[in-house]
């Protein structure tokens, strides 16, 4: 299927491929409404203006057809214009363009083959979000780290490393991680890291529905998955060595996994680097075991408990939003999980402050 700018049946396609969980409209010709046409082509002339500085000397681009891209039931977070490109030697091809979030490595604007289907231009497009949700998250981090995310004191320890990782599935004998992400912290943050993980297999279309990560991503940017995690376990090991308690959201996936990659890969577990057996705080655990309503996903908890954080499904985004939603329920649900510890322990107190030790009971216990 060719493009062209005002081919409904081509923008519909790629709207459709975008992944599971994403919603897309675009703004085509207005032909019965003559002030909504006039807007529409007065807002692309302000953007064709903006793009003129990415062209090339010897390239046009004709009008483009406006795309706005939403999460789930989330207003709209992104905007951008698809349209032709043309040369002086007869040669076409398509651009992306937005004023503020999809940009690649140079700029704001984004080429690609003329030929492209909707489902390659929408993972193009899921490929440049996530490096906008990917900027946005790190921005929030530069500020908690600056001035704090918490309240001093909000952790009953000294610090935290939090671990999340995205992956071709949910067998943790059989996937696969695609992603793999740690934030170290107090009431601040203190370090972090990301990193995409070429797992050396394909990716399903059902993973990439999730997270957005797909073949062509990680064979570009990916790690070699050996380097990848032994880095990353080596990295674990020195801050739990070093003091910090270990936060997984969802540890019985995440652990195990990270468990069978090393052995996959010859390389020492978490487990074997501390030379003895690895605790973590869950705090989807502790939140079924203190309230018995609501949605426990973390999507659906840092939509409560994680502004501005919309980053679903990237490793460090997730991080994050595990941070604020472990921040909340020890501020603010540190009594229930006390007494919820007390009714399970015989001679119990249910009075006495909230400890890390009651936190990795509750995140074992049920």
């Amino acid at each position: 299927m060719i493009f062209e700018v005002r081919t409904a049946e081509f923008l519909g396609a790629l709207l459709g491929a975008l992944p599971d969980g994403w919603n897309g409209s675009w703004t085509g010709p207005q032909l019965h409404d003559h002030r909504e046409e006039e807007l529409r082509l007065k807002d692309l002339a302000r953007d064709a203006n903006a793009w003129a500085g990415f062209l090339r000397p010897d390239e046009t681009t004709g009008p483009g057809a406006r795309l706005l891209l939403s999460l789930g039931d989330t207003d709209v977070r992104y905007g951008a214009v698809i349209g032709l490109l043309s040369g002086a030697d007869d040669s076409s091809s398509m651009f992306i363009y937005s004023p503020g979030g999809l940009a690649d490595i140079g700029g704001e604007f984004h080429r690609l083959p003329r030929s492209s289907t909707p489902e390659h231009v929408a993972h193009v497009l899921c490929r440049l979000t996530r490096a906008a949700d990917q900027r946005s998250v790190e921005d929030h981090l530069m500020e908690a780290a600056a001035v704090g995310r918490h309240a001093t004191g909000w952790f009953p320890g000294e610090r935290i490393v939090v671990l999340d990782l995205e992956t071709t599935g949910l067998s943790t004998d059989d996937d696969r991680i695609v992603e793999a992400a740690w934030l170290l912290a107090d009431h601040r943050a203190l370090a972090w890291k990301s990193a995409l993980v070429n797992p050396g297999v394909p990716i399903p279309v059902d993973a990439y529905d999730i997270h957005g990560i797909d073949d062509v991503l990680v064979a570009a940017d990916g790690a070699d998955p050996r380097d990848a995690l032994d880095e990353l376990t080596g990295t674990l090991a020195k801050h739990i060595a070093d003091g910090a308690t270990l936060v997984v959201f969802n540890r019985t996936y995440d652990l195990p996994l990270l468990d069978a990659e090393c052995r996959r890969h010859s390389l020492p577990t978490l487990t074997d680097r501390l030379a003895q057996p690895v605790q973590a705080i869950d705090p989807m655990r502790i939140r079924q075991q203190t309230r018995y309503r609501g949605s426990n996903t973390l999507a659906a908890l840092a939509e409560l408990h994680s502004p501005g954080n919309l980053a679903a499904h990237s490793a460090l985004g997730d991080c994050l939003a595990t941070w604020d939603v472990l921040a909340h329920l020890c501020l603010h649900e540190g009594k229930a999980i006390v007494r919820h510890l007390a009714r399970r322990r015989e001679g119990g107190r249910s009075d006495t402050p909230l400890t890390v030790r009651d936190l990795l009971a509750s995140s074992t216990s049920w």
